[in-house]
């Protein structure tokens, strides 16, 4: 089992049950050097799950926009790979912008 810190956007939309576009949510764990991204809610809601190798925030960048989570691609953007991420400094980074959520997976 792995603990994952857990970055999510607002929902604009909270009385919508079912919307593919919000809220975004991405999900790493330093442990299992893997990241989930995944968007929408309901019947809506879709992802992708990454190993560290093969993630890259650019290829990604349309889940970033529209919420206040350049922070988040500048840290994430910031290592040549996600494995060299150094978990507590990157935590520390995510408490200094949003308030962390963890979870076992």
């Amino acid at each position: 089992m792995a603990t994952y810190d857990v970055i999510s956007s607002p929902d604009p939309n909270p009385n919508v049950p079912h919307d593919p576009n919000w809220p975004r949510v991405v999900k790493i764990s330093v442990e299992a050097e893997e990241g989930h991204l995944l968007q929408g809610k309901g019947h809506g809601l879709g992802g992708s799950f990454y190993s560290f190798d093969e993630f890259s925030v650019s290829e990604r960048a349309d889940l970033f926009d529209g919420w206040d989570a350049n922070w988040l691609v500048e840290a994430l953007s910031a290592q040549a790979a996600l494995a060299a991420i150094d978990e507590a400094a990157f935590v520390e980074t995510l408490q200094q912008h949003v308030r962390v959520r963890t979870e076992e997976r």
